[in-house]
């Protein structure tokens, strides 16, 4: 198992949430975020929501692009599978409230399949 990208950026979850979306789908999914608030992360395909316990204090967003999946780390409280599909091949880290925190290159435009943790 090879990492093939790995991006890190810091963010504020404002409203306790930190989104993830390919920069070609700016439109935001209510549900996708409510269902965020009942399982930590939740997505549509396009947009993923993780949600934070704590607003307004920094969190680190890491997002890792492996050849193949890895097993979640011993720490890990749970995990979660997620998708997103980026037709650009650029994802967006967003502040709800204070705007993008950083934009990831991803290897190719495609689906990508993982975990959450």
């Amino acid at each position: 198992m090879a990492l093939l990208a790995e991006y890190r950026c810091k963010a504020t979850p404002a409203r306790r949430v930190v989104e993830v979306y390919d920069s070609d789908a700016c439109l935001s999914d209510d549900d996708a975020m409510a269902a965020a608030r009942r399982l930590v992360v939740a997505g549509n395909g396009y947009h993923l929501y993780l949600r934070s316990l704590q607003p307004d204090i920094e969190v680190e967003v890491a997002l890792r692009v492996w050849d193949s999946a890895p097993d979640p780390p011993a720490e890990a409280e749970g995990h979660v599978p997620v998708s997103i599909e980026s037709e650009t091949g650029v994802l967006v880290v967003n502040q709800l409230e204070y705007g993008p925190a950083g934009e990831m290159n991803l290897p190719r435009p495609g689906v990508y399949e993982g975990h959450a943790w």
